[in-house]
C-alpha cells in the first residue's frame, strides 16, 4: 500500500472523497463487547493516544466511549499532520470482519468535512 506524502505547503492531503485504511489491534481492547452493534457506516471517534510512549503518533479509534483499536502506523502520521493543521476528520466503518473471524482488521474511511 502507498502511504501519502504531505508537505508543510500542501492544503489537503486526502483525496475529497477519502482514503480507506484499516484499524489493528481490535483484540485487545473494547470491540469484543460492542462488535455486534457496529455497523456500516458507523462515525467513529479519533484520539491522539499518549499512553503508547513507543509511538508518537498513535491515534486510537472510538465509538461511543468503546476503543476498537488504532489507525495502522503509516495512516496515523497522515492523519496526525491534518489534525494538527486543524482539519476536521471523519471517520466512518465501512467494511466489518467476517463473522467467521470477527477479529480481521476494520475497514475505515478516513474524510476531510
Amino acid at each position: 500500500m502507498k502511504t501519502l506524502a504531505i508537505s508543510n505547503e500542501s492544503k489537503i492531503g486526502l483525496p475529497k472523497m477519502g482514503i480507506m485504511t484499516h484499524l489493528v489491534e481490535l483484540t485487545r481492547y473494547d470491540y469484543i463487547y460492542i462488535k455486534d452493534s457496529l455497523k456500516e457506516d458507523d462515525i467513529l471517534d479519533i484520539k491522539f493516544d499518549k499512553n503508547r510512549s513507543w509511538d508518537k503518533n498513535a491515534i486510537s479509534i472510538f465509538y461511543k466511549g468503546y476503543k476498537l483499536g488504532y489507525l495502522n502506523n503509516s495512516m496515523s502520521v497522515i492523519v496526525k499532520k491534518l489534525i494538527n493543521r486543524c482539519y476536521e476528520l471523519k471517520v466512518i466503518i465501512k467494511n466489518k470482519p467476517s463473522s467467521s473471524n470477527p477479529f480481521d482488521s476494520m475497514d475505515v474511511l478516513i474524510q476531510i468535512n
